[in-house]
C-alpha cells in the first residue's frame, strides 16, 4: 500500500471517538496477514462484508450483556470466515460501539490490502478479529495482538518495589479468577500500607477480562502471557498504571477507581487493615485459644476496573 494513503486512513483511524472526547488520545494497532488474497467482489470478499455487517449489530439485550461480546461466522470453506469484536469493560460505550461501526469490509480491505487474517485493537476499547479459519475458544496473546499502554511513575507508592509487589498480588489473583466467571471477566483492588511514607494506606485496581469464546483455560493463560508482558516491558515495569489490550484478553491496573461501562457497578477500594489496640490493652497478652490452634488467613478483595491515558509502544 502506498505509504501517503495508509498514514491517512491510521489517522482516520485514531479520529474515531474524537469528537466525543477531544482531550483523550486514540491509539490503534492493526495486525494483516499476507496481502491480496482476495478481492471485495470474490465470494470470500462478500463474506467479510456480511461478517462485520453482523459483528456490528447489537447483541440480544440479555442480562449481563451490557458489555458488547459478538461473534460470527459466514459462509463454507473455502470461503467461510469468523469474527469476533469486542468493547471491553472499561471502554467508553459511545466511543468502542462508534469504533465497530466504523469498521466495513472496504475499510479493511483497504488497510489491509485483502488480507484474509486481520486484527485490530484500538485504545478506546475495541477489539475486532477475523479470519479465513474457525479460532473461538483459541486465544492469540502473541505480540502483532497486543497493544501496550502505561501512564508514567508517579510517586503515589513511595516505593517502586512496593507497587510491584501489589500488582503481581492483585493481577495474578484477577487472571485466575477472569477464567472461572461466566463472562470471562474479574476486578479487583489492593491495598498497601507502606512504612516509608507514615504508614499511608494504598489501593491499587485491577482488571481482567477474556472474550467469551475462550474456555477457562485458555482465558487464564492469556492473561498469564499478559502479565508477563508487563514485568518484562521496562516502560510499565514501574508504571502505576498500565494495560496490556489484546484481541483475546485484557489486563490493567491503576490507582484510581475505574470507570466501567455503563450498567456496571463501581467496586469500592479495599479497606485499611484494622489499628492494632493502643495503651494499657494493649500491653496485656491475649488469652490463650480453647481447644487446637487456629490460623485465620483473611484475603481481601474488591471488585474493580481501569481506564488508562497514555500509550507506549
Amino acid at each position: 500500500m502506498d505509504p501517503a494513503r495508509l498514514l491517512l486512513l491510521l489517522l482516520a483511524v485514531a479520529a474515531i471517538g474524537a469528537t466525543a472526547d477531544v482531550d483523550r488520545q486514540v491509539f490503534m494497532k492493526v495486525t494483516c496477514s499476507a496481502p491480496g488474497n482476495y478481492t471485495d467482489s470474490s465470494r470470500f470478499g462478500k463474506n467479510v462484508a456480511e461478517l462485520l455487517s453482523a459483528l456490528s449489530t447489537p447483541p440480544p439485550a440479555t442480562v449481563g450483556n451490557y458489555r458488547w461480546f459478538r461473534s460470527h461466522t459466514v459462509g463454507a470453506a473455502p470461503d467461510q470466515v469468523s469474527g469476533l469484536a469486542v468493547c471491553y469493560a472499561n471502554a467508553d460505550a459511545d466511543l468502542c460501539l462508534d469504533c465497530i461501526n466504523s469498521a466495513n469490509s472496504t475499510w479493511f480491505s483497504d488497510l489491509c490490502d485483502d488480507s484474509r487474517n486481520v486484527s485490530f485493537l484500538s485504545s478506546v476499547g475495541c477489539a475486532m478479529r477475523y479470519a479465513d479459519a474457525p479460532f473461538f475458544g483459541s486465544a492469540d496473546s502473541g505480540d502483532g495482538a497486543r497493544l501496550i499502554l502505561r501512564s508514567d511513575f508517579r510517586a503515589t507508592f513511595a516505593s517502586a518495589a512496593a507497587m510491584r509487589k501489589a500488582r503481581r498480588g492483585l493481577l495474578s489473583q484477577l487472571a485466575e479468577r477472569a477464567g472461572g466467571d461466566a463472562l470471562r471477566f474479574a476486578t479487583g483492588s489492593q491495598g498497601n500500607k507502606d512504612a516509608d511514607i507514615g504508614g499511608a494506606w494504598q489501593v491499587m485496581y485491577g482488571m481482567a477480562e477474556c472474550t467469551r469464546d475462550l474456555p477457562l483455560s485458555e482465558c487464564s493463560s492469556c492473561l498469564i502471557d499478559l502479565l508477563a508482558v508487563m514485568y518484562e516491558d521496562v516502560g510499565v515495569t514501574n508504571s502505576t498504571s498500565a494495560s496490556v489490550m489484546g484481541v483475546s484478553c485484557y489486563l490493567m491496573y491503576q490507582m484510581e477507581p475505574i470507570n466501567f461501562i455503563a450498567g456496571m457497578a463501581a467496586v469500592p477500594p479495599a479497606a485499611p487493615p484494622a489499628e492494632p489496640p493502643t495503651g494499657s490493652a494493649a500491653a496485656s497478652p491475649a488469652a490463650p485459644p480453647v481447644g487446637p490452634k487456629t490460623t485465620v488467613v483473611i484475603a481481601a478483595m474488591a471488585a474493580a476496573a481501569v481506564t488508562l491515558f497514555s500509550v507506549g509502544a
